[in-house]
């Protein structure tokens, strides 16, 4: 048996376009305004990505780390700034809560069209000699499609779909949590009602920013463990576009640290270089053959 490895390099390999780029073209169309306000935040908030990142959006995981640097006290400003001054002209859409809540809107429309975007793709493709599982064999796929169902002939008990599939709520983001960093609310008699309720607004803003994009990659693979033990039954694992990432180190390495044999596809030597050297540090005794895909 194979315990196969599957990446979104696979989908791109096969011709489906799930690249981020494609997601954020995607967006564009449907709603322009989430993506100005997403390359701001980008932009603004220097997290180490180049321009060609931001404007590709390569690295997109890694970049909704943003939103847990988001800075309360610019989202305060920003939201009285935009704000109607006058409380007796003021109405609900122009209060200063209000304001701040529109980021947890856009923070929501990113994810949801995320979604809609991965239900719409087509997972047929045409097969070729580089996978052709068996029924019997095990398959961990980091990818939201249904490629694997959709043509191959391999037992549904044997897919792991480990961040979710088409249909499902699907885990995106990143590992990189930091507790925000929230006002300290005192409601009572003396309280200015805008300002306390906008702090408030603020507190929610940045909690759900904060969880929303958090994989937590720890406790969905401690969730996931017996299945990666079937790795031990297993003659070898197969890795078939899978770039090794900062959000799949840790998953590779619960990978490596039980296989006895590994079958490596790579299409940048980048990446072939980084698995060699978890592999050097996690199980130096395994089995390592490298393939140019």
């Amino acid at each position: 048996m194979i315990f196969y490895v599957i990446g979104n390099g696979f989908d791109l390999h096969y011709g489906l376009d799930t690249s981020y780029y494609s997601f954020k073209k995607y967006l564009m169309t449907v709603n322009y305004e989430v993506v100005e306000r997403v390359d701001d935040l980008f932009d603004r908030y220097d997290i180490g990505f180049e321009n060609k990142d931001i404007d590709e959006w390569s690295n997109f995981e890694d970049m909704l780390a943003v939103f847990c640097q988001l800075d309360r006290d610019e989202l305060y400003e920003e939201a009285f700034d935009n704000a109607e001054m006058d409380d007796e002209r003021a109405g609900y859409f122009d209060s200063p809560s209000w304001n701040v809540g529109y980021y947890t809107e856009y923070i929501d429309i990113l994810k949801n069209e995320f979604t809609n975007w991965i239900n719409k793709i087509d997972s047929n493709i045409n097969q070729d000699i580089y996978f052709a599982p068996n029924k019997d064999d095990y398959i961990l796929t980091f990818n939201y499609t249904e490629t694997i169902e959709a043509n191959f002939s391999v037992k549904e008990s044997n897919i792991l779909h480990i961040h979710g599939k088409v249909g499902e709520n699907l885990i995106v983001g990143h590992n990189e949590y930091d507790v925000p960093y929230l006002y300290d609310i005192k409601w009572d008699e003396d309280s200015d009602y805008r300002d306390v309720s906008t702090r408030e607004a603020v507190n929610n803003v940045l909690e759900r920013s904060a969880n929303l994009y958090y994989k937590d990659s720890e406790a969905i693979i401690e969730y996931y463990l017996p299945f990666f033990d079937y790795i031990k039954q297993c003659d070898k694992v197969v890795f078939l576009g899978l770039s090794c990432g900062n959000q799949d180190i840790m998953y590779v390495e619960e990978i490596v640290k039980r296989a006895k044999k590994i079958d490596f596809y790579w299409y940048k030597s980048s990446d072939a270089d980084g698995f060699r050297s978890i592999c050097e540090r996690v199980n130096p005794e395994v089995q390592i053959n490298f393939i140019e895909w």
